[in-house]
């Protein structure tokens, strides 16, 4: 990981269009939703006269523009920098006001301390006057002493950020994206409106408070430059040192002392010697985690993943070219995905031609101010990583093809329906993770064992099913990644189904053992040649079928109370979501027996039941509870009651 993010960091400060500040600038986020509906945004400014001691706001807001480094009003320009946090004095002339409002009222006008006195003096100047006193005596330090006095009359105009908005005449339609303060004064020689930001002290302070490697006031002129060893290049610097980590949203969280996921080898009372790093292997490596965190991070079971790509030291290779391309498999594989849009197959972004040794994904805990390892998918390799997503776009067009699954319905997503892929995503789905049991995310613990490359336990998949039907069966969605269904037939069609294809991925890709050394008898075959190939093409065994043909003779009974006007399905409180054992089979055969004849559709169903009881004695005669697990026959059950078979126009229906 260090090598990665020295390499990235490196390939980035080649970048031409790389400007001074561009490591502490925060540009402020626009909502894609946002985008979308068509909201406007516009920089605000707020200008205080300082020779009357007056304010007002800019004349008229200007337009936000995120990209474009040469416009006068971009973060770039009125240096929108990110806010430090911490015990760091407020020095934030312009901000992004939707989440830093604060900040910069403190900035200018100071806090009140903890016994509720009022301040003296504006943070930027106590900044000022504690670290640099040289810049004491600025046109910076001295246009900010003379804003503050006007705090109590701007906190009672303008308390919050919703009056400036109403004063701006913003409405729904239109947003302030980003807030700055500017400066008149004949007595300080600004004759015009002046941004603090451009001021002559801001960006010398800039340099010296908040880029790496500038030397600050407390620095020693007299001390001696040692040569040592950088952990990070391996080559030895005069300006070696033991890093200092500023902005807490950085990867670089993971290199220290009470975190020491990547230097469990080192002891406490040693780690400032030996894990020290040049100047300049510090600033690439911020440098890379902000790149890293802002464009190559994915969603996996929930939990914000970054993409780390690893290689071998020296390597001449486009990494950022490399992890694009990893990012949109990653997108493919763990979002969202239209058919129409992707197609796993058609869209794979082949990273085989790219001398990468293995694939990581780093999960990760923050809000913006703190940042905490969670999670670690570690060494995949890119061959397996890429046969994962073709396995997907394989098991997606098989699954379509199998008459009776009606996999188009079953892979429909949202209130529009609209088709998606069947991937990660969808996986997620299958797996309810619980609010309460966080710490512990079994859908995440199954995508790190697939990814790593370790068996997957049926039975483990089987007892997840189990807890997703009754989610839907009982209506009680413990977490947030179950889509309810009121319907409770489409609910466990989907799951069913959805089920089946995991099975066949898991299967292809050879983590899973399905099979069994027992054949499938060959005393009943099948007259239906939909059932008989998907019975094939799922490898069902003996059991598997027998559980099937009662879980059709389940689906008409039930469909048989639905036309009578039993809309609640009756018959389906017969059936136990915890799991089936074979007492429990035997009974809901002789309750389905019972209302065939009720229902006068017994003739209709013989053929079923005769195929079930041959099937459930053989395997019964082998010790069925040992060879089926409740939960593995609660699954076989469904399916069969899931199954729509496109020869019989009374079960084609979705009902």
């Amino acid at each position: 990981m260090l090598n990665t993010l020295y390499e990235f960091g490196r390939q980035l400060s080649q970048n031409a269009d790389r400007e001074e500040f561009d490591d502490i600038i925060s540009v402020p986020p626009i909502d894609v939703k946002d985008i979308a509906r068509n909201i406007a945004f516009h920089v605000v400014e707020v200008i205080f006269d300082l020779d009357n001691g007056t304010f007002r706001l800019g004349e008229r807001p200007m337009p936000f523009s995120a990209e474009d480094k040469g416009y006068s009003h971009s973060p770039y320009a009125l240096r929108c920098i990110k806010i430090q946090g911490g015990n760091n004095k407020s020095v934030y002339p312009t901000v992004d006001p939707r989440k830093s409002f604060e900040a910069w009222k403190k900035t200018l006008f100071g806090k009140e301390d903890k016994n509720g006195n009022q301040p003296k003096l504006p943070e930027f100047v106590e900044a000022i006057q504690k670290d640099y006193v040289d810049l004491a005596d600025s046109l910076l330090a001295k246009a900010v002493s003379f804003v503050f006095p006007m705090r109590k009359a701007f906190e009672e105009m303008y308390p919050d950020l919703k009056t400036i908005s109403t004063a701006c005449g913003m409405d729904e339609s239109n947003r302030i994206a980003m807030l700055y303060a500017s400066v008149v004064s004949t007595g300080l020689g600004i004759s015009e409106p002046t941004p603090i930001a451009h001021l002559d002290g801001f960006d010398t302070f800039l340099r010296r408070k908040l880029q790496k490697g500038g030397s600050q006031s407390g620095d020693s002129e007299d001390s001696v430059s040692v040569s040592k060893l950088c952990y990070v290049t391996g080559e030895v610097h005069e300006d070696v040192g033991e890093p200092n980590f500023n902005n807490r949203y950085s990867l670089n969280k993971m290199f220290v002392t009470t975190t020491k996921n990547y230097a469990v080898g080192f002891e406490d009372s040693g780690f400032s010697k030996n894990y020290q790093v040049s100047a300049e292997a510090q600033i690439y490596m911020e440098r890379a985690s902000a790149h890293v965190l802002k464009h190559y991070k994915v969603q996996i079971a929930g939990i914000d993943h970054c993409i780390l790509p690893q290689f071998r030291a020296g390597q001449d290779l486009d990494l950022d070219m490399m992890t694009t391309r990893l990012k949109k498999n990653s997108d493919l594989l763990f979002q969202i995905s239209s058919k129409e849009a992707s197609g796993l197959i058609k869209d794979l972004e082949t990273i085989s031609n790219y001398d990468m040794y293995w694939l990581s994904f780093l999960g990760f805990e923050s809000d913006g101010n703190f940042f905490k390892s969670i999670n670690q998918i570690q060494d995949i390799s890119k061959t397996h990583f890429e046969q994962i997503l073709k396995t997907l776009g394989w098991v997606d067009e098989e699954m379509g093809s199998i008459e009776g699954v009606n996999w188009h319905k079953v892979m429909a997503y949202g209130k529009e329906q609209a088709p998606v892929s069947f991937n990660f995503y969808t996986i997620y789905g299958l797996i309810p993770v619980r609010k309460e049991k966080e710490k512990r995310n079994e859908a995440l613990i199954l995508f790190k064992a697939i990814l790593e490359r370790r068996p997957v336990f049926r039975d483990k998949l089987f007892d997840h099913f189990s807890e997703l039907i009754q989610c839907h069966r009982f209506g009680r969605y413990p977490g947030n990644n179950i889509t309810p269904n009121p319907i409770f037939d489409f609910a466990v069609r989907d799951a069913v189904f959805q089920y089946h294809a995991f099975f066949l991925f898991l299967k292809k890709l050879k983590l899973i053992d399905m099979a069994d050394t027992t054949p499938t008898s060959g005393t009943l075959e099948e007259k239906n040649a939909a059932i008989t190939s998907f019975f094939e093409r799922m490898e069902y065994r003996d059991e598997h079928r027998a559980l099937f043909f009662l879980g059709r003779v389940l689906s008409n009974v039930a469909r048989a109370q639905w036309e009578k006007g039993h809309e609640s399905k009756p018959v389906l409180g017969k059936v136990n979501y915890n799991g089936m054992d074979a007492a429990a089979l035997k009974r809901l055969q002789i309750d389905l027996f019972e209302k065939c004849r009720q229902y006068d559709i017994l003739k209709y169903n013989e053929v079923n039941f005769a195929k079930f009881t041959d099937l459930f004695n053989v395997s019964s005669n082998e010790n069925w509870d040992r060879r089926m697990k409740p939960n593995e026959s609660l699954f076989f059950l469904l399916s069969g009651y899931s199954f729509r078979n496109p020869s019989d126009t009374a079960e084609n229906s979705d009902v």
